[in-house]
């Protein structure tokens, strides 16, 4: 599938705000982010996995990587291409799937978090270093240090997050991107159909009909771009 992804790239990186709109129709993703942190998930231009499954005598290893492409913002954040890497830790006696771990991926945080960017608390053993230190390891940026072999003192859920990416949104970006170009048509069409109604009269007919609604409700989680 390699050459059908990167071709389907090449396109995909021709349409603005392509990913931003990805993001906002997933329906699962927003409960991985915080809300401050979208805005430098919107600054991402591009992403791109490549799953580097090795066929062996004994097992087909599942491990791949996520590469990000950001663009930068003014005064906060700088442009810049990170790529992490998952792999699955197998048990030593080799009967288990293993667990997907990670090593920590180098990603330049934004100015705005200083307070809670884990390299610059000073004191990490204080309450108030403790908090922000927690608070920065919950960010996307937290995500990026992820191993998923410290639970409880990582990103939560890290290995669910790079499941999403590698599995839903970035094999099927296209979908999504197709289904919120929909449900916005469907909201143009009935914004329409209720200006109409206001022109009626009282005697009118159309006021006296029900509407049929549309087939998909846009779910209330998705963000709105």
């Amino acid at each position: 599938m390699k050459p059908v992804y990167e071709k389907r790239d090449a396109y995909i990186d021709e349409i603005a705000e392509f990913w931003k709109i990805v993001f906002s129709q997933h329906v699962s993703f927003a409960n991985y982010i915080r809300a401050s942190d979208f805005k430098y998930v919107d600054a991402i231009d591009k992403i791109e996995v490549q799953w580097l499954a090795l066929a062996s005598k004994t097992h087909d290893t599942r491990d791949f990587s996520i590469t990000f492409h950001f663009h930068g913002i003014d005064g906060d954040f700088q442009k810049q291409t990170v790529t992490k890497v998952f792999q699955i830790k197998k048990s030593e006696d080799d009967q288990e799937d293993g667990i997907l771990t990670s090593e920590p991926a180098s990603v330049e945080w934004p100015r705005s978090y200083d307070s809670i960017n884990p390299d610059l608390i000073k004191d990490k053993r204080s309450p108030e270093g403790k908090k922000k230190y927690r608070q920065g390891m919950k960010t996307i940026f937290g995500w990026f240090r992820w191993t998923g072999l410290k639970p409880g003192k990582e990103f939560p859920h890290g290995d669910s997050l790079a499941s999403l990416f590698s599995e839903e949104i970035y094999p099927f970006c296209v979908k999504y991107y197709t289904e919120a170009q929909r449900d916005l048509e469907d909201e143009e069409g009935e914004s329409g159909l209720s200006a109409d109604d206001d022109g009626e009269d009282d005697e009118g007919s159309l006021g006296e009909v029900d509407l049929p609604l549309s087939d998909e409700e846009p779910d209330s989680k998705k963000r709105k771009v």
